[in-house]
């Protein structure tokens, strides 16, 4: 026979015992939250992280974005959380994600996801594979994977929308300007055939003049343009705002290697396109408009 003391032992058992329940009902742990319910949304680090996760029909779940994200439209909406060299991480904190999906490896972030426990994805993309395999890779983080196949698929549509355009065109040597600070052509940034700016180049019809280069981005001399003679030079302004009258200007600094036969034929042009630089979701934007400058009577369906 249970003695009154017994009695009350048992049921404060079971007070304690339904206290359990009631919280794994309502998904606390042992200090009443669980660290599921404090984590929500996540943070893209990059545009092209940003437009995939929008293209995956994900962006309702994105709460920071950086500085530089600026498509789609609704992006502009979301808290900035600084940028790739200085991210808010008091902002970053105090939104508490679920994930930050990042393009490369960052040691601040890197630090405050170890001390907050926040789940990191680091989703580089800067070829054509890690292209594929990071939107893959972000598809499973977000559980999206169907849509992730789906966007892949369109992606390589749209590249062989390209490729066909132009398979019967002859080949053009390209030069390619991710980066020029001045108008002297002293410091000359360009890349080799490790960035998917040359594999979209080849996809639209012309060859990297610094494809047997084994590193993605690099500066280059002046001499080694002139002695590899490009029939076209391509310079990215992506997204910047110049006037026309700057723009005329960074197209005639080129005159000053007037021996290229791109300068001979006024065939210099500036890829103005936000997105040109943007390793991700519109990287078929990219080679349409690539190919337009290489060949410009081929036809090709406005994006």
């Amino acid at each position: 026979m249970r003695t009154p003391k017994d009695r009350l032992f048992h049921s404060a058992k079971s007070i304690v015992a339904s206290i359990g329940l009631i919280a794994l009902a309502l998904g606390c742990d042992s200090s009443g939250v669980t660290e599921k319910n404090l984590r929500h949304g996540v943070i893209t680090f990059g545009p092209n992280l940003t437009e995939t996760v929008y293209a995956l029909g994900q962006g309702d779940r994105i709460v920071g974005v950086t500085n530089f994200c600026d498509y789609p439209p609704e992006a502009q909406t979301k808290k900035r959380v600084g940028g790739y060299l200085d991210p808010d991480l008091e902002t970053i904190t105090a939104l508490s994600p679920e994930l930050i999906i990042l393009p490369g490896k960052m040691e601040k972030l890197a630090q405050l996801a170890e001390q907050n426990h926040f789940k990191i994805l680091n989703a580089h993309m800067d070829d054509m594979t890690s292209i594929h395999s990071s939107i893959r890779e972000i598809g499973t983080a977000l559980n999206c994977t169907d849509k992730a196949e789906t966007l892949l698929a369109k992606i390589e549509s749209d590249l062989d929308t390209v490729r066909k355009a132009v398979k019967d065109k002859p080949r053009l040597k390209v030069l390619l300007i991710n980066t020029r600070p001045s108008h002297d052509l002293n410091n000359i940034f360009t890349v080799g055939k490790l960035s998917f700016m040359s594999e979209l180049t080849t996809i639209a019809g012309g060859d990297n003049i610094f494809n047997d280069t084994e590193k993605p981005y690099f500066e280059a001399s002046k001499e080694s343009i002139v002695a590899r003679a490009p029939d076209v030079i391509i310079e990215f302004h992506a997204g910047e705002n110049i006037s026309p009258e700057e723009q005329a200007r960074y197209i005639a600094d080129w005159n000053e290697l007037n021996t290229v036969p791109a300068v001979q034929n006024k065939r210099v042009y500036l890829f103005l396109e936000s997105y040109g630089l943007r390793p991700g979701p519109r990287v078929g934007l990219i080679a349409a408009q690539l190919a337009k400058m290489l060949h410009p009577d081929v036809p090709l369906p406005e994006p």
